[in-house]
């Protein structure tokens, strides 16, 4: 009896050891799964939602929530053929009433000698965001930040800055 009392001991002890490994196992797996969502760049993700392809022959910059938020874009910039184009996708959401999105150039840091900001225009709604298209016959590629600020309408003052990147 006492064999019998040690193989069944063995047998329960081992299918213990085994449902442990598995379910420990399974947990690591779980948690080294990363959602779908979070493995799409933001380049990507623009592309998917407004149904375009970005180049890759030209510079681009990731923009990025300052206020914490979700708001994000992208923005090129090509000098070529003596035009310097500069274009921005973003998923902002609707100003308030009484204001308006701004995009920005800059170059340097405020105050220093080659500081220099270049307003590229108002980003406009259209499906799926919005976007902002720039053309120059002057080379702003020295310009490396972007912004977009919200403003005021009735005295174009910056309210803050929405979203930044560097190229």
């Amino acid at each position: 009896m006492k064999r019998r009392d040690i193989v069944i001991g063995s047998v329960i002890l081992l299918l213990l050891v085994g449902v442990i490994y598995w379910n420990r196992r399974n947990r690591r797996l779980e948690e080294l799964k990363v959602p779908e969502t979070l493995t799409k760049s933001v380049e990507e993700t623009l592309e998917d939602k407004f149904k375009i392809e970005i180049p890759e022959d030209i510079d681009k910059a990731e923009l990025k929530d300052v206020l914490g938020g979700t708001a994000s874009g992208i923005a090129t910039r090509k000098f070529e053929n003596s035009t310097f184009t500069h274009a921005i996708i973003s998923d902002l959401v609707d100003p308030e009433d009484g204001t308006f999105y701004q995009a920005w150039l800059v170059r340097g840091e405020e105050g220093s000698e080659n500081y220099s900001v270049i307003s590229t225009g108002r980003p406009q709604l259209t499906k799926g965001g919005w976007t902002l298209s720039f053309e120059s016959k002057v080379d702003y590629s020295d310009h490396s930040k972007v912004i977009i600020t919200l403003e005021k309408k009735a005295d174009n003052t910056p309210e803050k800055v929405i979203i930044e990147g560097n190229f």
